[in-house]
C-alpha cells in the first residue's frame, strides 16, 4: 500500500464505462489498494469516491484507465479532492440518472472467449446455451430502451434471475457480476423453431432449395428440446433457415450447396449481388479464402464486421459458384452470438447468412415480421423470445495496406461516437439516400447512426425518425442546427425541413460532394483548404446537374470546383443506372455523335434492337436526359463495353464487376485530355471512350482494358491533383466518395499521390460511401454556425 496522508477524491470517468465491467473493476481495484468508498452508474459516467492514503488514491486513478476492461472505453477521468468523512468499506452502489447527463452506450460486440470456454464445456451449466454472455460480452445496443444501462431498461427485464445468476450477478468479483443481459436455460431467453407444418404434423415436408425433405421422426421428435440441432439438419439438406441473432434475422444456407443458394437468390430477388459468408472458424475460413494478419485480427475481434478478404486459387471447401459470381473477393464473418456456434458441425462449414429484408427495406428484428415480410424466400425459422429493440446489420469492412475501412458501420459500432480533434455545435445530420446514416454532432462528439439503408420508403422512413428520435433522447443533444442535403426530393431533406420547422431550427444545406471531403476533414482533425477528390455515382450539383467526379478546393465552411470530369447527358436519369448499356451509349455519343455509338450496338445483343435505337434518339435529342459528371457512370459504361454488365440489379455491380476483372499488370492509361470549362477545368473521357471501344472491337482481352482503363483514371486524377493543388497553396490531398471503395483503384492512386509528395487522407470511421456523408453534413454546418456568431 502506498503512504502519505489520508485523503477523498471524487473521480467521475467518462466514456464507453457501462454493461463493460466496469464498476466490479473499479471494485477490485479499490481494495487492492485498501481504498474505501464507493463506486456508482450515473448519466455521468461511472462516479467515484475514494478515500484513503494519498499515493494510493494517485495509483488508483492512474490503473483506473491503464487496467481497464477489454470493451471499455474511457475518454476523461476527472478528479476533485472533497472532504475525508470515515468512509466504510468499499462497495458498489446502485445507479443513478442525473439531468443533463449522457450515458455512452456499448455496442453488440461478440461472445468472449471465456464464454465461449463455458460454451463448450459439457460440465459448465451454460454448456451449449446460446445467450450466453458476461461484462466483457453480449447483446448492448439491440436491446436497450433507456439509459442508463440497467437490466429493468432493457428487453431482459421479463426474465427474472434463478438463484444462481443471481448470485453470479450480485457478486463483484464475479465475471458477471452486473451483466445486465446474464441468463442461463433454467432462467432466460429460449430458442424455437418455427416450422410451416400444422404443429401436430411434426414430419411435415420441408422445402430445402427445389427439393422436398421430409423430416425423420426422431429428428421431428427434437424440435421443442433442441431447435438448433434441427435447424442445423435441416441446412445441412439444403433447407433455407430464417435464424435470429443480435440485431435482427439472418436468411441462412449451406454455401455449398447449389440448389439451395440458387433457391435463394430466386427467393430473394437477388440474382448478382454476393452473398456475405459465415465460416464456423478462421480454419474453415482459410479453406476458401486468402486472409491477411490484420483481416484476421478484424475477423476475430470483439467487433466481428463482415470483411473482404480474396478468394483462394485452390480452395480446400468447394463453394457454390452462386455465393458470389464475378468477384475475386468473398465476405466473410465469423459466429459472433453463441447461438452461430449452434449452427455448424463437422458438415456444415460455411452459410450463407444475408440480412433478412425485402429489397430496399430496413432487416427483420420479429417473429411476426419475419412470418409476414420473409414468408416467400423463406418460411422455417430459428426464433428466440429475446426481443430485439434496436436492430442493425452487420458491419462490412476491408483492409487496404493494413488500413481497415469500413464499408457499413453498424452491429459492433454504433452507436459508439466518434471524437473529433474539432469542436463543433449540436447539430442534426439528416444524410442522403442512398446508405443513409443520420448524426447527431455535440461538440467534439459525434454519433453515427447505425446503417438506416436506403431511404425512399415508409418502412425505412419509420426505422429511421424512430432511430433519430432515440438517439436524441438517449444522448441528450437538443439540436441547435439542422443539416441536410441540397437535393430537394429526398426524403431525408423533407424530413430535416419538417424537423427544424417544429423546433424553430436553423436549416443548413450542404453540397453532397462537399460533405464526402468534410467526413474525411472531420475525421482527421482538420479545419485547413484541402484538395478533395469526391468520386462517387449520383450528388445534387449547384447547378443542377448530378455531379460526381469532382475535384474540389474545400474547407469545412465551404468549397470551390476547381474541376470535373466533362458532362455527359444522361438518357433516362436514375433509370439508366440500372442499365448500364445506356450510359454506354450516352458516353459513345458525347465522344464521337451518334455514329461512334451506332458502332457499338453489336456489343449489345441481348438488347433488343427497337430499345436501343429508342435510347440512341433520346441520347440525340437530349429527351428526358439529366447532365451528369459522374465517375460511377463512366465506369458504369466501360463496363457495358466490355460486355461486363449490360443491366444492373443491384447498387455499383457493373463498376465492382469491373474492377473484379482487372488485370493488375496492364498498367498504360489511354489517352485524356483536360480543358479549361466555365467552372475550372473539365476531363475529357471521350478520348478514353474511343479506346476501350475499339480495344473491344478488336477483340483485346477485356481484363487488359479493365486494367488500363483503371490506370487511366488514376493518371488524370493524378494530372488534376497537381493542377488543383497549384492553385490552391495546399499538399493535402482527401480521398472520398463510393467510387474509393475500389480497393485497386484507391491503393493505386493514393501509392501515386504519395510519390508526388502528397499528404493523402481517407475515411477512418465512416465509410467513403454515402454511410459517412451525414458526419460530413454535420461538421460544415456546425463550422458554417460558428462562422457566422463571430
Amino acid at each position: 500500500m502506498n503512504g502519505g496522508e489520508t485523503r477523498a477524491e471524487r473521480i467521475v470517468v467518462r466514456g464507453v464505462v457501462q454493461g463493460v465491467g466496469f464498476r466490479p473493476f473499479v471494485f477490485r481495484l479499490a481494495r487492492r489498494h485498501g481504498l474505501a468508498g464507493w463506486v456508482s452508474n450515473s448519466s455521468r459516467g461511472v462516479i467515484v469516491e475514494a478515500e484513503g492514503p494519498a499515493g494510493s488514491i494517485d495509483a488508483f486513478a492512474a490503473e483506473l484507465a491503464g487496467e481497464a476492461p477489454p470493451l471499455a472505453r474511457i475518454d476523461e477521468v476527472a478528479r476533485e479532492v472533497i472532504p475525508v468523512d470515515g468512509r466504510g468499506p468499499f462497495e458498489i452502489r446502485t445507479s443513478r440518472a442525473e439531468e443533463g447527463e449522457v450515458t455512452l452506450i456499448c455496442p453488440d460486440v461478440a461472445v468472449c472467449p471465456d464464454c465461449l470456454r463455458e460454451f463448450r464445456d459439457p460440465d459448465d451449466r451454460r454448456y451449449r446455451y446460446p445467450f450466453i454472455n458476461c461484462t466483457n460480452c453480449g447483446p448492448r445496443f439491440s436491446i436497450i430502451e433507456e439509459t442508463p444501462y440497467d437490466r429493468p431498461l432493457t428487453s431482459m427485464r421479463r426474465f427474472a434471475m434463478c438463484p444462481d445468476c443471481l448470485r453470479e450477478y450480485g457478486d463483484p468479483l464475479d465475471r458477471r457480476f452486473h451483466a445486465q443481459p446474464d441468463a442461463c436455460p433454467v432462467c432466460g431467453p429460449r430458442l424455437s423453431l418455427l416450422l410451416p407444418a400444422n404443429p401436430v404434423e411434426r414430419t411435415a415436408e420441408i422445402v430445402s432449395g427445389r427439393r422436398y425433405v421430409r423430416m425423420p421422426e426422431e429428428v421431428a421428435a427434437g424440435i421443442d428440446r433442441d431447435p438448433a440441432a434441427v435447424a442445423r439438419w435441416l441446412l445441412a439438406r439444403g433447407a433455407i433457415v430464417g435464424v435470429k441473432g443480435l440485431g435482427g434475422f439472418h436468411i441462412a444456407a449451406d454455401a455449398t450447396d447449389d440448389d439451395a443458394v440458387r433457391a435463394l437468390r430466386e427467393k430473394k430477388a437477388r440474382p448478382a449481388k454476393p452473398f456475405a459468408l459465415m465460416c464456423r472458424s478462421l480454419e474453415s475460413a482459410k479453406k476458401i479464402a486468402t486472409i491477411e494478419p490484420e483481416e484476421e485480427r478484424l475477423l476475430e475481434s470483439p467487433w466481428a464486421p463482415v470483411v473482404l478478404v480474396a478468394k483462394r486459387g485452390d480452395p480446400a471447401l468447394r463453394l457454390s459458384r452462386e455465393v458470389a459470381p464475378r468477384q475475386r473477393t468473398l465476405g466473410i464473418m465469423l459466429p459472433y452470438a453463441p447461438l452461430h456456434h449452434l449452427l455448424f458441425d463437422d458438415h456444415l462449414e460455411a452459410l450463407v447468412m444475408t440480412s433478412a429484408n425485402v429489397a430496399g427495406e430496413p432487416i427483420v428484428s420479429d417473429s411476426d415480421e419475419a412470418r409476414e415480410r420473409l414468408g416467400g424466400i423463406t418460411r422455417t425459422f430459428l426464433d428466440h423470445d429475446r426481443a430485439i429493440v434496436n436492430r442493425s446489420d452487420d458491419s462490412v469492412a476491408f483492409v487496404e495496406r493494413g488500413s481497415v475501412s469500413m464499408m457499413r458501420r453498424s452491429r459492433g459500432y454504433a452507436p459508439y461516437p466518434i471524437d473529433l480533434a474539432l469542436d463543433g455545435g449540436r447539430v442534426l445530420a439528416a444524410g442522403p439516400e442512398l446508405k443513409n446514416t443520420f448524426t447527431l454532432l455535440d461538440g467534439s462528439r459525434a454519433y453515427v447512426s447505425q446503417h438506416i439503408g436506403r431511404l425512399d420508403s415508409r418502412a425505412t422512413l419509420d426505422f429511421y425518425e424512430e432511430m433519430v428520435e432515440k438517439f436524441l433522447g438517449w444522448f441528450g443533444t437538443d439540436p441547435e442546427v439542422v443539416a441536410h442535403d441540397l437535393h430537394p426530393d429526398y426524403l431525408s431533406t423533407r424530413f430535416a425541413a419538417e424537423f427544424a420547422r417544429r423546433r424553430g431550427l436553423d436549416l443548413v444545406g450542404v453540397q453532397h460532394h462537399h460533405a464526402h471531403i468534410a467526413s474525411v476533414a472531420a475525421e482527421h482533425g482538420r479545419r485547413d483548404r484541402l484538395v478533395g477528390l469526391s468520386f462517387d455515382g449520383t450528388g445534387y450539383g449547384t447547378d443542377g446537374a448530378i455531379w460526381g467526379c469532382e475535384f474540389l478546393v474545400c474547407d469545412l465552411a465551404g468549397f470551390e470546383r476547381a474541376g470535373h470530369l466533362a458532362y455527359v447527358p444522361l438518357p433516362g436519369g436514375d433509370a439508366a443506372t440500372r442499365h448500364p448499356y445506356r450510359v454506354a451509349l450516352a458516353h459513345l455519343f458525347a465522344a464521337g455523335g451518334v455514329g461512334l455509338a451506332q458502332e457499338s450496338l453489336p456489343l449489345f445483343p441481348d438488347v433488343p434492337a427497337p430499345e436501343l435505337d429508342l435510347v440512341l434518339q433520346q441520347t440525340e435529342k437530349g429527351v428526358n436526359a439529366i447532365s451528369t459528371s459522374s465517375a460511377g457512370r463512366l465506369f458504369d459504361a466501360v463496363s457495358a463495353i466490355l460486355g461486363v454488365c449490360h443491366e444492373t440489379t443491384y447498387e455499383a455491380q457493373a463498376p465492382i464487376e469491373l474492377e473484379a476483372l482487372v488485370d493488375r499488370s496492364a498498367t498504360e492509361p489511354y489517352p485524356y485530355g483536360i480543358e479549361d470549362g466555365p467552372d475550372g477545368f473539365e476531363i475529357d473521357a471521350g478520348p478514353v471512350v474511343r479506346s476501350v471501344l475499339r480495344e473491344a472491337l478488336d477483340g483485346v482481352d477485356a481484363a487488359t482494358v479493365a486494367g488500363r482503363f483503371h490506370a487511366t483514371f488514376v493518371e488524370f486524377s493524378r494530372e488534376a491533383v497537381r493542377r488543383v493543388a497549384d492553385g490552391a497553396g495546399t499538399r493535402s490531398v482527401a480521398l472520398s466518395g463510393g467510387v474509393f471503395q475500389n480497393r485497386y483503384l484507391l491503393g493505386r492512386l493514393r501509392e501515386a499521390l504519395i510519390s508526388d509528395g502528397f499528404e493523402v487522407l481517407t475515411n477512418i470511421a465512416v465509410p467513403a460511401n454515402d454511410g459517412g456523408v451525414s458526419l460530413g453534413e454535420a461538421v460544415v454546418a456546425s463550422e458554417v454556425a460558428r462562422l457566422e456568431r463571430t
